[in-house]
């Protein structure tokens, strides 16, 4: 008993308690709802393995790197086995379409033709590895799910590598074969290297560099917004004005992450950058709208909090701390938004404590309030989290749109739940009926926009055709060969929507 008690303990200081308590308690109506989606199940399961390895591997580098350092952590590290489930998933149901208003849902949609423009970006070097995570899963993705009126797809390269150049001079000869309009820009290395370089550093010189850069993202832009994106992240659905605005405010997505241990990490840099806590981890959706002057105003304030006019000095006062060693630009950038640009942004955020145990740790006018808490869902995760998720999003355009695609039956009348799975859990958005009911109503929602864009003669549907000319532009231009999608063969054999694009 007392054996039993001690390992009961140590759970509760682990910081993993919330994921392991709604585990128990909805195992059994998870279970009983399996057979309902059986693929999105071991989808789950997979991608669930991947993320608990991934933490697994990210928490013992913090640890060992606070350890090196003689600092305490500010909680209990991460244990080395986390549950193999996420929590709470919400159960497939048929999509309800319906009219149905309810307060704690924003109704409001930016009209298409009002829309400010977009520029979705990626900033990657021309490596082997990042040139197949450009072709093979974001731009794949981008070319289904993307509208082209929306904005380009800004890809901000390093000035100072022949193969970025050449990277880029292809990329835009070829132009007119890529389903999305194209704009390369180059950025120069910082004047002091050892922005980038330093004893200490967790992270090799090119990570750094990618870190710092994510900071300067507005300077590569001509658009009102920015949507950000990583080059492994890949959209699962169709992007919609109603995904991106509630009236004219951007939704912006925050979850309470801090019990693991990089997103501490990133909660002490993130303070030192502002003077003020972080609010949420931010990194756990795509795309990341962010109005593009917000980044301006946030390296503004940054530089007078450091009595700085070089940001370079400011970012290493930041990030080479010695003590906290991890940073997440995102982060810092959309807590500055919640401190000084709330109203211009529409906010949701996933809790893990109770509201009132989450304000202890943000200073008294900066308060969540119960509003704040509302749920709403991502069209876009990295790959590692992929599944089948994309093939669903693909499959359900063409259900609401009037049509039905071969090798699509599996996914008929789903609701799409992946929308809510934020990076690596739990999910507990849409946990109990109440926030369940909010969550699917939100789905179908979502699609009834999506029928409506394609509905308007605004946008094309997905071709698949698309996905053939990226593939062999990825051989043409990056010399690197794209894995087949698993879900290729079942669904596309055999289906034209047009002919392939050809040089």
């Amino acid at each position: 008993m007392a054996k039993r008690k001690q390992l009961i303990l140590a759970f509760l200081l682990s910081g993993t308690i919330a994921s392991v308590l709604y585990t128990a308690f909805h195992m059994s109506y998870t279970n009983s709802t399996q057979n309902t989606s059986s693929l999105d199940n071991v989808a789950t399961q997979i991608s669930t393995h991947n993320a608990v390895t991934k933490a697994q591997s990210k928490s013992t580098q913090w640890v060992k790197t606070q350890k090196k350092n003689k600092v305490p952590p500010t909680r209990k590290s991460t244990p080395k086995v986390r549950p193999k489930l996420r929590g709470y998933v919400m159960p497939e149901s048929p999509l309800q379409f319906s009219d149905i208003e309810d307060n704690f849902i924003s109704q409001n949609e930016l009209a298409f033709e009002k829309m400010p423009n977009i520029s979705l970006f990626a900033r990657m070097p021309a490596t082997t590895k990042y040139k197949k995570r450009y072709f093979c899963i974001l731009l794949r993705s981008i070319s289904l799910f993307w509208a082209v009126d929306f904005g380009p797809l800004v890809l901000v390269l390093d000035d100072e590598s022949k193969e970025d150049h050449k990277l880029g001079d292809k990329l835009l000869k070829n132009q007119q074969l890529i389903p999305i309009n194209i704009k390369i820009k180059y950025e120069k290395l910082p004047k002091d290297k050892s922005v980038l370089s330093f004893a200490g550093s967790p992270k090799s010189p090119n990570y750094n560099r990618q870190l710092w850069s994510s900071f300067f993202n507005d300077l590569y832009v001509d658009t009102k917004i920015i949507a950000w994106m990583d080059t492994d992240s890949t959209l699962i659905t169709p992007v919609t004005t109603f995904d991106i605005f509630d009236g004219k405010k951007i939704r912006v997505i925050g979850q309470d992450k801090f019990s693991i241990g990089w997103v501490r990490s990133w909660g002490i840099t993130t303070e030192l950058a502002l003077g003020l806590p972080q609010v949420a981890d931010f990194m756990v959706y795509f795309p990341v709208f962010i109005w593009t002057d917000t980044y301006r105003n946030c390296r503004e304030f940054i530089l007078k909090r450091f009595k700085t006019t070089n940001f370079e000095t400011a970012f290493k006062q930041i990030y080479h701390t010695g003590h906290a060693n991890f940073i997440s630009p995102v982060s810092v950038v959309l807590s500055y938004a919640w401190y000084f640009e709330r109203d211009r942004y529409d906010w949701h955020f996933e809790l893990l404590d109770d509201l009132k145990t989450y304000n202890k740790r943000l200073p008294e006018k900066y308060k969540l309030t119960e509003e704040y808490t509302r749920p709403f869902y991502l069209t876009a995760l990295h790959a590692t989290y992929d599944g089948n998720y994309m093939k669903q999003g693909y499959c359900l355009t063409y259900q609401v749109t009037g049509d039905r695609v071969k090798g699509c039956k599996k996914f008929e009348n789903t609701s799409h739940t992946p929308l809510f799975y934020f990076g690596y859990g739990p999910y507990t958005y849409c946990l109990g009926k109440e926030k369940e009911r909010i969550c699917k109503t939100l789905l179908a929602k979502h699609y009834t926009f999506v029928a409506k864009h394609y509905a308007s003669g605004k946008r094309k549907r997905p071709n698949i055709a698309h996905l053939k000319t990226i593939e062999s532009l990825a051989q043409k231009i990056g010399n690197v060969t794209c894995s087949e999608m698993k879900y290729t063969a079942d669904i596309f054999k055999g289906v034209q929507q047009g002919p392939i694009l050809s040089s």
